[in-house]
């Protein structure tokens, strides 16, 4: 008895222990995506979390949506206090080597948004300018590694929350944001005195992350793939594309 009390403190201490319930999936996002994943009226809403919930009801599981910082993610899939992740995660290399990914599920392009009177028209106009990217993401890593090497002065920026980053470019404190297509789209949707800038060559394929050798994974793989064959990945694309919210 003693060690079994001594196993469960250790747990708590060191990992705070899933809140695991029989039949019931714990899901990681950082809802501050729209139109892919943020807060509504108090609700996690958005095209991943009816994706997610799509799925899990394909495989008879309840889910409980766990929000937390996007840079947060990856390690609560490994150390398995979540048992799986969605929130516009990438699957890079880099990512690969700690967490397994299901086959995608949305395709996106990288943009850059800045101020509609910006003269900013391509990366190498951002010489000796503030760039805002979400700490954690892929975002962050192309200013990073491809940018800062070759672009003289450019300055980063990096946030654990988008919103966080809209409030310092529209006070002025950044020149520039790096983010997805479609969550660009619907930020210049409620603020029409943004604009995008394509960036090209930046193709990219978001997908559910997942803890290594999970046996969850080849069972989403299924779902996704009968979701790509019915029609499901396009009907809740087109979706939230047409809420625009």
């Amino acid at each position: 008895m003693k060690m079994i009390l001594t196993s469960v403190f250790l747990c708590l201490a060191l990992f705070g222990c899933k809140d695991k319930k029989e039949n019931n999936l714990i899901v990681a996002t950082s809802a501050d995506y729209p139109p892919l994943e943020f807060f509504k009226d108090g609700e996690i809403i958005g095209m991943e979390i009816d994706l997610i919930r799509a799925v899990a009801k394909e495989l008879n599981y309840s889910v409980t949506i766990k929000d937390m910082s996007f840079d947060s993610i990856i390690g609560s899939l490994q150390t398995e206090r979540v048992d799986l992740a969605i929130s516009g995660i990438s699957a890079t290399p880099d990512r690969k080597e700690k967490v397994d990914f299901a086959i995608p599920h949305h395709k996106t392009i990288s943009v850059m948004l800045v101020a509609s009177n910006s003269s900013i028209q391509k990366t190498t106009d951002l010489a000796g300018k503030n760039v805002g990217a979400q700490m954690g993401s892929t975002y962050e890593k192309m200013v990073k590694d491809e940018w800062q090497p070759t672009i003289h002065n450019v300055a980063l920026r990096s946030l654990s929350k988008i919103p966080d980053l809209i409030q310092d470019f529209k006070s002025g404190r950044l020149d520039a944001l790096v983010l997805g297509i479609a969550e660009a789209e619907n930020i210049v949707k409620n603020h029409p005195n943004f604009k995008l800038i394509p960036l090209p060559q930046t193709e990219a394929v978001y997908a559910i992350a997942l803890p290594k050798n999970s046996p969850l994974t080849e069972q989403i793989n299924a779902v996704i793939r009968k979701f790509e064959t019915d029609g499901t990945l396009n009907k809740l694309q087109d979706k939230w594309t047409e809420k625009g919210q």
